[in-house]
């Protein structure tokens, strides 16, 4: 089968890297052949990341390639596009791929419609593309629901990562310190901001307690003990194995309840325990009092991080057990063989 995919990002955006580009390497080992070809490159998420502006050379630059590239979608089985072909631009555009394609097969990671509430003309852009489209696959069951209402062809595929590439943090020398970790970026790093107070005040608790936040930028730490190294493809796994608990805060919102919980398969990937906020697809993934806790008030993230911090043994089980949940739910493998049955339904 010829498949031309259409993520957002080059693998640098987590979202492009764990929803599709990780999936390539098995799709061509089955035999398939396939195209990807990103919306924006590595320059677009530097500008981004490092001055929260959008490079629009870059997005021009960016938009014109992804013209010529849908206009050459007859010759391909099968078109995989992650949330929209052009952003901000109006369905219609879209709906003509759909249409130009043998095959058009959407793909959610997040509440995708959110970003177009203050946009009365592209309000209902993303509900048309998902009627258009003769698949679309989400990450998590809030996902699915919302896509329900516009076509019955709705598969749920969680995200995933290799879990080989994980080190487990149970092999690990003992450290002296305890490190609370997060991974994410400039951007979303905000939801640690209302959780400061509480962290303020573990630290004066524990005075063996450290702090990483990876991929923050230059998130103001405000007197922690804390470090932000710069995310790295090559370095992210060993720092999260480095750390003995991860952390997920997040605002309930219709946005978040439509994240899909990538930070918390990660920690759980390196036998780290979690605390995280009940919202969207943590509710699914964390299981209280076995692989982590959830906490909906800053009185329960101080107990939670607490009771952690205070116990390696149970730091111990609940790693252990988070560790054979992704074994179980969230591995390459257990993605790719899901995507292949969307694929197959078409054949």
């Amino acid at each position: 089968m010829r498949i031309l995919i259409l993520p957002r990002y080059s693998p640098r955006g987590a979202s492009s890297r764990y929803r599709l580009w990780q999936f390539v390497p098995g799709l061509r080992s089955l035999g398939h052949e396939v195209e990807i070809k990103p919306l924006v490159g590595d320059g677009y998420l530097t500008a981004l990341y490092t001055t929260a502006r959008r490079g629009r050379r870059g997005v021009a630059a960016g938009y014109a390639a992804r013209f010529l590239s849908t206009l050459s979608a007859r010759r391909y089985d099968a078109v995989l596009c992650e949330q929209e072909v052009f952003p901000f631009l109006p369905a219609g555009a879209e709906v003509l791929v759909s249409k130009l394609s043998r095959r058009f097969i959407l793909d959610y990671d997040d509440a995708a419609y959110c970003k177009y509430d203050r946009w009365p003309v592209l309000r209902g852009k993303i509900g048309h593309l998902m009627s258009a489209a003769e698949t679309v696959v989400v990450g998590n069951d809030h996902l699915a629901t919302y896509a329900r209402q516009f076509t019955p062809h709705v598969s749920v595929i969680p995200t995933v990562v290799d879990l080989g590439n994980y080190p487990n943090r149970q092999n690990a020398a003992d450290c002296q310190c305890v490190r609370v970790v997060w991974i994410g970026t400039p951007l979303t790093a905000s939801f640690l901001q209302p959780l400061i107070p509480q962290l303020i005040n573990l630290q004066k608790k524990h005075q063996h307690l450290r702090f990483r936040f990876i991929g923050a930028g230059n998130f103001p730490c405000d007197g922690l003990r804390a470090e932000t190294p710069q995310w790295s493809l090559n370095t992210e796994a060993e720092l999260l194995a480095q750390c003995d608990i991860g952390i997920m805060p997040l605002s309930d919102t219709e946005f978040t309840r439509g994240k899909c919980g990538l930070k918390l398969i990660q920690y759980m990937a390196c036998a780290l325990p979690v605390v995280a906020s009940p919202v969207g697809a943590n509710r699914e993934i964390v299981e209280e009092n076995r692989n982590g806790f959830l906490a909906s008030t800053p009185q329960e993230w101080f107990e939670k991080l607490d009771a952690l911090i205070e116990n390696a043994e149970l730091r111990k089980r609940y790693g252990e057990q988070g560790r054979a949940k992704v074994a179980a739910q969230y591995t390459l493998e257990q993605g790719l063989s899901k995507w292949v049955e969307v694929l197959d339904k078409g054949v």
